[in-house]
């Protein structure tokens, strides 16, 4: 038997739990007034309870039923700032397990993530003595086809795209995860003949350094382009997720209609059918090597 844990960021379900999700991330430390006020304000803004958590337990449930036509597998979920957390998933592993397979549900290759999430996921599972793999982006030509059909009804009325992706801090190299936009990017303009894009990201943190250039910087290229609509398409996130409905939907689109520019966002993969079959392909994959 294979057990598959999918990996992430992790959301709190009720919006009464933002204080202890944020004192996790701060280490038991006293979260900064500015950040517990802003994390509310989003959680209010979905009702107390972020998409993700049920996209997640969607993903688990098909990607189960998918995986079981090619053998015996046990999906579950695990979380780097939520309960359950990575630690206390694998303490609750035992050897009956042929191997183990965790997979972040991030798109693209990082340093970060191997930071994040290996780095701990390795720490746990070592004492186990139990097989494993880890699965660091899901370069597959399925990734492609999982962004197509949300992107597809843009092109009758915006010319102009911009493909995204979360920026991250400048403390590795991380050219596999810039290369990784760019590929896709590429790649799906040139299937749906997509003439003008732009590629760039965003949610920078205030300190140090980040993956550039920022979405906000392209702005003068904009003007100079004559753009007054786009079509935003986040690819570095598999799922709707908050820092999309508020940093994209909310602050960027507020901005673009500032400097005039209508904004619109293509729909991420979430738990549809294409985006199950590209965590299918890159476990099978992984698990031939």
């Amino acid at each position: 038997m294979y057990k598959v844990i999918l990996l992430s960021y992790g959301s709190p379900e009720r919006i009464e739990d933002v204080p202890e999700y944020l004192s996790g991330i701060f280490n038991g430390k006293k979260v900064p007034e500015n950040i517990l006020n802003e994390n509310i304000e989003k959680y209010r803004m979905v009702n107390g309870k972020s998409p993700s958590n049920e996209i997640i337990k969607n993903i688990m449930d098909k990607l189960s039923r998918l995986l079981n036509k090619y053998g015996d597998f046990e999906v579950t979920d695990a979380y780097k700032h939520w309960k359950p957390g990575i630690e206390e998933t694998i303490e609750s592993l035992n050897n009956e397990y042929e191997s183990v397979i965790a997979l972040p549900l991030f798109a693209f290759k990082s340093n970060n993530v191997s930071k994040s999430y290996e780095i701990p996921f390795k720490k746990a599972i070592l004492p186990k003595n139990i097989d494993y793999k880890f699965i660091n982006g899901l370069d597959d030509e399925m990734f492609t086809y999982a962004w197509i059909k949300n992107i597809s009804k843009y092109i009758y009325d915006y010319d102009s795209f911009l493909f995204t992706a979360h920026s991250l801090p400048l403390i590795d190299d991380e050219t596999d995860y810039i290369n990784s936009l760019h590929k896709y990017a590429d790649k799906i303009s040139k299937i749906l003949g997509i003439k003008s894009y732009y590629t760039a990201f965003y949610s920078q943190g205030p300190y140090g350094k980040w993956i550039e250039p920022s979405i906000y910087s392209l702005i003068d290229k904009f003007r100079a382009d004559g753009i007054k609509n786009i079509a935003v398409v986040p690819l570095g996130f598999l799922y709707e997720h908050l820092e999309i409905l508020y940093d994209l939907d909310v602050k960027y689109k507020e901005f673009l209609a500032e400097n005039g520019i209508e904004y619109v966002r293509a729909k991420t993969p979430s738990c549809s059918d294409e985006l199950i079959i590209l965590l299918k392909n890159v476990i099978l994959k992984n698990l031939e090597k």
